[in-house]
């Protein structure tokens, strides 16, 4: 991804410089974390002999236990799109029920080092 994705320029209107600010990704933060966790579920229910739908929009709404291990080796796939690592402690311990319960609460905690990287912990 590059970085024009994340930047929205705005006039100062007084001293006519623009500020840059850094907008988080959160869409493509979701999507890379929706799309491998969905092929990670599926990768384990083959290993497992499980069912799981197979329809990706069904699968990611299904009741199905994610581990938290499970969701931090996923991780990487956000050194793409993200200027800074992401830790393990964006990851709620004792796992997930469904994939989209991940994607929501991993994209918002990302979100949080986001703020904490770009503007000190203050939300713009």
């Amino acid at each position: 991804m590059t970085s024009d994705l994340h930047e929205v320029v705005m006039g100062s209107g007084t001293t006519g410089h623009a500020t840059r600010i850094q907008v988080y990704p959160a869409i493509h933060v979701a999507s890379a974390l929706k799309r491998e966790l969905i092929d990670s579920i599926r990768a384990i229910a083959r290993r497992n002999g499980m069912v799981v739908p197979k329809n990706d929009g069904s699968l990611v709404a299904a009741n199905v236990e994610i581990d938290s291990l499970s969701v931090i080796e996923i991780l990487c796939v956000l050194d793409e799109i993200l200027p800074f690592e992401v830790g393990e402690s964006v990851v709620r311990a004792g796992g997930y029920g469904s994939i989209q319960e991940a994607v929501d609460d991993v994209t918002a905690s990302v979100e949080k080092e986001w703020i904490n990287h770009h503007h000190g912990g203050v939300r713009t």
